[in-house]
């Protein structure tokens, strides 16, 4: 049999398997969404610069629950459509079946390894991508978190030693947070007093969980108190990034946006997009982004929209956004730039 998708190379190997996205958040999808992304029944739902960017996490169905879990970081393009390039895709299982077979949960030699590794398809992401996931991996099997977790959520609440807290130690307390109350009131009292570099580090963390209500509440009120952009105030705005379905998140966001800087509105771009998804619980209206967008330079602006417009939730609402007749003069001229330039 052919094989011409990564869930059939995993079905065929007698695997179980887990996937994330790892473009922008570290956020799970769905076996059935992934079938049906790689038969190009749907678009990839997160790409980023062009490109679709998950994990693949699989494993033995018949190993011990304890086994280690082989694990992919996997890049492929994506076409105009916003589906996965398909012939790249079996490209790569073709690399894989050539050093493989298909038993790709066997141990590999240190020469398989080597030659996998030179694969154009597989990348390697950034720290604090891969300690999300793990933290996630973790707390979805149910397993406990890694040594660094209690140095972390010690200086959390005191950080007197706080040089010496670890990026995955701060990703296990984040992905955590729903069970540990005493956590969650010392990063609420204590987020605009953090030395700046934990403070960024716990941001990025944030970034990519589900916060409690209670936490939401006071980071957004906090970041609604931040009157001008400032580290802090990307800091605050970064915590929030997977939030999109709060009111007081929505309405901080609304906050920066009315004066934001570059940094600021790259971030809402690319980690709080689903903020402004039309069909979003409280969504912040589009044509605010493009009007703090249209007010960055031509190169930025184009770069961005670039970006959005391979989203396929928010492409439809752009387009016929930027369609209209009574746009914002600064947004026309923006998107005229952008459209003559192409």
């Amino acid at each position: 049999m052919s094989i011409s998708t990564l869930t059939q190379l995993l079905h065929e190997g007698q695997s179980s398997y887990l996937c994330y996205d790892l473009g922008r958040l570290v956020q799970p999808i769905s076996n059935a969404d992934f079938a049906a992304i790689e038969q190009q029944a749907m678009p990839y739902p997160y790409p980023i610069q062009g490109h679709a960017c998950f994990a693949l996490v699989f494993w033995p169905k018949l190993a011990d629950s304890n086994q280690d879990p082989f694990l992919w970081f996997l890049k492929f393009p994506i076409d105009e459509r916003g589906l996965l390039e398909q012939s790249t895709v079996y490209e790569f299982i073709t690399q894989v079946i050539t050093l493989l077979g298909q038993q790709v949960t066997q141990a590999l030699t240190s020469e398989q390894e080597q030659q996998l590794q030179q694969s154009p398809y597989l990348f390697t992401p950034a720290e604090d991508k891969r300690a999300a996931l793990h933290a996630q991996l973790r707390v979805h099997w149910q397993r406990p978190p890694s040594v660094h977790f209690e140095l972390a959520q010690s200086n959390l609440e005191t950080p007197d030693q706080w040089q010496d807290v670890g990026v995955q130690g701060l990703h296990d307390v984040c992905a955590r947070l729903g069970e540990l109350p005493a956590s969650q009131r010392a990063i609420c009292d204590n987020f605009v007093s953090y030395p700046p570099q934990l403070r960024q580090a716990l941001a990025i963390a944030l970034e990519h969980q589900q916060l409690p209500v209670a936490m939401i509440e006071s980071l957004a009120s906090q970041l609604q108190q931040q009157p001008e952009a400032n580290e802090l105030r990307a800091d605050l705005l970064r915590s929030l990034a997977s939030q999109e379905q709060s009111e007081c998140s929505a309405a901080a966001i609304e906050h920066v946006l009315q004066q934001a800087s570059a940094d600021e509105v790259v971030i809402c771009c690319a980690r709080l997009w689903r903020a402004f998804d039309p069909m979003a619980e409280h969504p912040v209206a589009l044509e605010l982004l493009l009007h703090a967008m249209a007010q960055q330079q031509a190169a930025i602006f184009a770069a961005l929209l670039t970006d959005l417009l391979r989203l396929p939730g928010l492409r439809p609402h752009l387009l016929i956004l930027l369609q209209r007749d009574d746009l914002p003069q600064q947004i026309r001229q923006a998107w005229q730039t952008f459209t003559g330039a192409r």
